[in-house]
């Protein structure tokens, strides 16, 4: 997408900030209970295979250390602090995103049940993550229906062709399906 854009490849790799739920399973949903990983994302590797890997052993790196460590955990500390410093803080912490990732990518988990919408229903739910001030890109997924769906969010003024990256993702999903063997289903 960048190269097509006739963008040259930037010599660092893009972060990605992931957020994570440090809810346990099966515990209390009430609250937001968050942290997040720093990910750069491999964009100048033309193997998709290896991308994928160096995506797959930075996440495994991140989980290792735990959602406590690293400048993600900054969410952490949101939950121990009062009302009073949330409200004087949140302007200089969205002020500082810019600065500690370049794209959030996340995972919004939705029911495994059917939804409906007015007694309809839905065949698709797609997931909108929200920009941080001075970002121009998140990007969300969620698994419904047995698809996947990619929710797209992006600054108008920065990406004005989000289409064409619509367009670069739905190949690089290709390009990975098509690296994955079939296995026949079990008799």
């Amino acid at each position: 997408w960048m190269l097509d854009r006739g963008e040259a490849l930037p010599g660092a790799d893009p972060r990605a900030l992931v957020p994570v739920s440090r809810r346990r399973p099966g515990g209390a949903a009430t609250g937001n209970k968050l942290s997040a990983y720093l990910l750069g994302l491999p964009v100048g590797e033309p193997d998709p295979r290896e991308r994928l890997r160096l995506v797959r052993t930075g996440m495994n790196r991140n989980k290792a250390a735990g959602p406590l460590r690293g400048a993600g955990a900054v969410a952490v500390l949101a939950d121990q602090l009062p009302a009073l410093a949330h409200r004087f803080g949140a302007p200089l912490a969205g002020n500082a995103a810019r600065m500690l990732f370049d794209i959030l990518v996340t995972s919004v988990p939705l029911p495994r049940s059917a939804l409906s919408l007015g007694g309809c229903p839905l065949r698709a739910v797609y997931p909108m993550a929200p920009l941080a001030r001075g970002q121009a890109l998140a990007i969300a997924l969620s698994t419904y229906g047995g698809r996947v769906q990619v929710g797209l969010v992006a600054d108008g003024k920065a990406l004005p062709d989000l289409d064409r990256l619509a367009t670069a993702l739905r190949e690089e999903l290709r390009d990975l399906h098509a690296l994955v063997p079939t296995v026949p289903a079990p008799a």
